[in-house]
């Protein structure tokens, strides 16, 4: 009979064990990412698949607060029920949107379903009509103007991932600050 002095330390020593043999790049991780039924990237390139795990962190944070962002930005600049919110968005934002929803009519063959304009604003875009906007529709909401600082310096680190790079242990707390920051002032 094992004591559960003996059992916690076999399950410390597993634990150890299946963490220090996970740091070895040509180890497939515990997580299959299969591109087929039969095709499993995870043994095929192991260290990329590691990456990819990694880095998903970082694109599940920046993807919430990005469309939680999007989604603030359009019921602010609806609340006053009088112009629609796309016509208080700057003229150049406009423009750019108008592009990307050009081009969205282009890859009509690609399964995106349909998407509002909102949907094609980019991060910087949505700080940009933030500011535009700041004295007349967010200013009371958001009370501090560093937020939007603080969220425009974090910018540089959605595009890392976004383009398929990692980022530190370091970078995703930072990450995690300002989206705090926010989430103190503006509930979600």
């Amino acid at each position: 009979m094992i004591n559960d002095g003996r059992l916690a330390l076999f399950v410390m020593l597993g634990q150890t064990a299946t963490k220090t043999i996970g740091l070895v790049p040509e180890v497939a991780h515990a997580e299959p990412l299969h591109i087929s039924d039969t095709y499993d990237l995870s043994t095929a390139i192991p260290e990329a698949v590691k990456e990819a795990n990694s880095a998903a962190l970082g694109f599940r944070l920046f993807f919430v607060f990005e469309n939680y962002l999007r989604q603030f930005v359009v019921e602010v600049l609806a609340s006053d029920g009088q112009e629609t919110w796309w016509e208080k968005i700057p003229a150049d934002v406009q423009e750019e949107v108008e592009k990307l929803e050009d081009n969205e009519e282009l890859k009509g063959w690609m399964a995106l379903g349909s998407r509002d304009k909102s949907a094609l604003m980019t991060y910087p875009q949505l700080l940009r009509v933030i500011d535009h906007c700041w004295k007349d529709y967010f200013q009371d909401i958001v009370r501090d103007k560093a937020l939007v600082q603080e969220a425009r310096h974090i910018a540089h680190l959605r595009n890392t991932i976004c383009h398929m790079s990692n980022i530190t242990d370091e970078e995703i707390d930072r990450v995690r600050q300002v989206m705090r920051d926010w989430f103190r002032v503006v509930s979600p």
